[in-house]
């Protein structure tokens, strides 16, 4: 089981840059981070954002401290 925590996706990794939704964000049991099914492939952090580059070619930006706080597979 996973526990997935809810955060939001800004249109890009300015502040003041309008918010394009809310994703399923969590670590699999490889740890690898994972959001709304995808897997993230790299992360850029720019500034107070981070830019989830995942394996279907999109990118998402988070808010870091918010990502920071995402766990792994419960025990």
């Amino acid at each position: 089981m996973q526990d997935n925590s809810t955060l939001s996706v800004y249109e890009a990794a300015d502040w003041g840059a309008k918010l394009s939704g809310a994703a399923q964000v969590h670590k699999n049991a490889q740890g690898t981070l994972v959001i709304d099914q995808v897997l993230v492939e790299t992360i850029q952090v720019i500034g107070q954002f981070s830019v989830l580059n995942c394996a279907d070619g999109r990118a998402r930006v988070v808010l870091t401290s918010f990502l920071r706080l995402v766990g792994g597979p419960s025990q």
